[in-house]
């Protein structure tokens, strides 16, 4: 019987673990469900598989007959949605915002040119509806996102560039009448190179080259700024304050995220010469440089396995999951006992409700101010006495993992 409900609780924690690592991977789902609508453009429009190099092989503008003109933008609609679908799977904030956008435009589109695919308004719809859902789950900013973003912007430049020239073809001198002459012109002007061999004489064409030569200085400005900048800068930082030695990373604290309690919780531990690893994404080093100076930082997902590893979870004393996501929380826990590695292991719990599920992972210490402030609130407001031992008592149900005696040292 014992060893039936055994394998019972077994079964059950096991399913509860999976079910937390399906949650902290969700990001992916989005992905995949986002990267589907593109497929379904490409379907609509070609049908399977998609003639892309037919798309390409146009050399005259009078080759280009009026169905691709119509459907030109609507595969560039599904280019661009597979392009920032890739972003999602890094939980990038900027991809979020871009296919956000694309799928509003992508369901608006549909229903006024293809108003027969009830299927895939629908689907951009529930698509539109997912990510709404899930949108605080997208706050982190990657080199891969902005490369993603400023790709998007050179190609629709681009596009609206070489389709624009041969649409006022008859305006240049000379005239341009193919599309490999107005690719080349395009790139020639979005450069500001001008080699002056193709001429605007015509008002349209010089108003047209007038917005490219103005688009063009902004997007590779643009895309030149949130591409390299970051990586020139640390650069510049490495030059001038030379390479930063890492800490010996032994019998260490590992702290995870900048929430406040991180925050206070590194202060507290600095002040009392406790060494210190802290793991935050590259947007939040940025945003907390001056308490990071000092510090002994990785840069990467916490989450992951290889980055928890750098910061010496190994060797360390205690990882604290202090993180303002509960299931990336949990899911460092499950990480470091999966490394097999000796710390003790601290889980934040931001939403009280989500409570077991950290407990599910069999963290050392689960920690939840929000029980602990209505707890304490919740008394007062009943007019019930405050005193230490019922301080002990909401801290001790909210703080899970001591005992009474451990707190009260």
């Amino acid at each position: 019987m014992k060893e039936g409900f055994s394998l019972l609780r077994w079964i059950g924690r096991t399913l509860r673990r999976f079910a937390l690592w399906l949650y902290s991977i969700r990001h992916i789902f989005v992905a995949l469900f986002v990267l589907a609508n593109s497929g379904l453009i490409f379907h609509t429009i070609y049908g399977l598989p998609v003639d892309v190099i037919a798309i390409f092989n146009v050399k005259n503008y009078e080759q280009i007959n009026h169905t691709f003109l119509t459907n030109a933008p609507y595969f560039m609609l599904g280019v661009f949605i597979a392009l920032s679908s890739i972003g999602l799977f890094f939980r990038a904030r900027i991809s979020w915002m871009i296919s956000f956008t694309l799928m509003i435009i992508d369901t608006l589109y549909t229903a006024h040119i293809h108003p027969d695919q009830i299927y895939n308004i629908h689907y951009g719809l529930i698509s539109l509806v997912i990510l709404f859902l899930v949108r605080r789950h997208f706050s982190r900013s990657s080199v891969a996102a902005g490369s993603i973003f400023a790709l998007i912007s050179v190609i629709t430049l681009m596009l609206t560039s070489t389709y624009g020239a041969l649409y006022f073809g008859d305006g240049f001198e000379p005239k341009i009448t193919s599309l490999l002459t107005a690719f080349y012109y395009a790139i020639e002007t979005m450069s500001t190179v001008g080699y002056g061999d193709i001429v605007p004489v015509s008002e349209p064409a010089r108003l047209f080259t007038i917005s490219v030569i103005v688009s063009g200085i902004t997007v590779f400005a643009t895309s030149a700024t949130s591409v390299l900048g970051p990586v020139v800068h640390s650069g510049f930082e490495r030059l001038v304050k030379g390479n930063s030695k890492k800490m010996n990373r032994t019998n260490h604290f590992i702290i995870c995220g900048l929430t406040s309690l991180a925050v206070n919780t590194i202060k507290q531990l600095s002040s009392r010469k406790q060494p210190i690893t802290v793991i935050v994404s590259p947007r939040t080093q940025q945003a907390a440089k001056d308490l990071l100076e000092d510090l002994d930082v990785v840069v990467g997902d916490y989450s992951d396995g290889e980055i928890l590893t750098q910061a010496g979870v190994m060797n360390a004393k205690a990882i604290l999951a202090l993180s303002d996501d509960d299931a990336d929380n949990a899911f460092i826990v499950l990480s470091a006992i999966e490394l097999d590695s000796n710390a003790r292991t601290v889980a934040l719990v931001n939403d009280s409700k989500n409570i077991n599920k950290v407990k599910s992972v069999n963290p050392d210490i689960v920690i939840s101010p929000q029980q602990f402030a209505s707890d304490i609130l919740a008394r007062v407001l009943n007019g019930e006495s405050i005193d230490s031992d019922s301080i002990v008592s909401s801290l001790l149900n909210s703080v899970q993992g001591l005992s009474e005696k451990e707190i009260s040292k």
